[in-house]
């Protein structure tokens, strides 16, 4: 049975990232003829609007404006609600797709039945093999087996698929999540709540993410994705333990004695001295080897200290 895909990108000034995403997603081994990209600018301000317009594409393109800038939940939205296809693949602006990417999702989709499928999204080779990117390579799924069943808190945006009518029965997007990060893992909790759906990884949905981004530039997203992770914590309380959110919360008068225990070790681990010296070694190259538990705990830090600075706290 053939079935329609509707491709969504949200994207907002990164029109030089967005072209090879394109013209990657112009070389698919799925029928063109059963494809579709659902393009969401969201008020880039810049030339993507033009090209868009002008671009010719074997699959049916179909680009969208948003007038005012609203985030990337609400991007999505609107392109899932212009998509025409029973099964949505969702793809970042930033990502060069292998050619067997849609059909990978479509295959795994017919296999798992009604489901999630999570693709593998690794960094761009040519951006070479420095730390950060060696644990962002090592997160997620991909810590899994190939075609293990995954936890819902792995589902990501950048390489994933799931049929449209679930997200419409869930509601799709929160689009109270303006910052960027975690509107994918609400998402996917409300999946698997309400839809009883399953979550499974495809490393043969492959697509390469074009992230140049230094260490620092990812502590900083960290940092600031904070307030979308407390707003996270707040639709989902009972999630917190299991994305290791609770004890990088402040001190409550409601923490067990256990978790109030946790939470002082993980206070005196994060102090801004032992910090600091730890931040100073991580691009050491003798560090590389050792680079998944150098980044969780600079990553832990710095939701800690997000996480006391939108609660009003100043951290330890």
């Amino acid at each position: 049975m053939e079935r329609k895909v509707s491709v969504v990108i949200p994207t907002h000034r990164k029109l030089r990232f967005l072209k090879p995403t394109l013209e990657s997603l112009s070389r698919q081994t799925y029928p063109s003829r059963l494809t579709e990209v659902v393009v969401v600018d969201d008020c880039s301000g810049d030339e993507t609007g033009a090209f868009l317009s002008a671009l010719e594409t074997p699959y049916r393109l179909v680009p969208i404006v948003h007038e005012t800038n609203r985030g990337r939940a609400a991007a999505r939205n609107t392109a899932i609600r212009a998509a025409t296809g029973d099964l949505v693949v969702f793809v970042d602006d930033d990502m060069r797709c292998n050619e067997g990417l849609v059909e990978a999702h479509v295959k795994a989709q017919r296999e798992r039945g009604d489901s999630v499928v999570i693709g593998s999204a690794l960094t761009a080779p040519e951006l070479g093999h420095a730390t950060v990117y060696s644990y962002l390579d090592e997160m997620g799924v991909h810590r899994l087996t190939p075609g293990a069943r995954a936890p819902a808190r792995y589902f990501v945006t950048n390489n994933a698929s799931v049929g449209r009518r679930h997200l419409l029965g869930v509601g799709l997007f929160d689009e109270n999540f303006r910052n960027y990060g975690f509107e994918d893992t609400e998402l996917a909790f409300r999946l698997e709540d309400i839809e009883g759906l399953d979550f499974w990884f495809c490393p043969e949905a492959l697509a390469y993410h074009m992230h140049d981004q230094s260490l620092e530039q990812v502590l900083e997203k960290r940092l600031d994705t904070a307030k979308p992770l407390r707003l996270l914590l707040d639709r989902h309380p009972h999630r917190a333990s299991e994305l290791s959110a609770d004890v990088l919360l402040p001190p409550s008068g409601e923490d067990s004695a256990a978790l109030a225990l946790r939470k002082l070790a993980i206070r005196l681990a994060t102090n801004r001295l032992f910090y600091g010296l730890v931040r100073a070694l991580a691009s050491a190259f003798w560090l590389r080897r050792l680079s998944r538990p150098v980044m969780v705990y600079l990553i832990a830090c710095q939701y800690r200290k997000g996480l006391r600075d939108v609660a009003g706290t100043e951290p330890a």
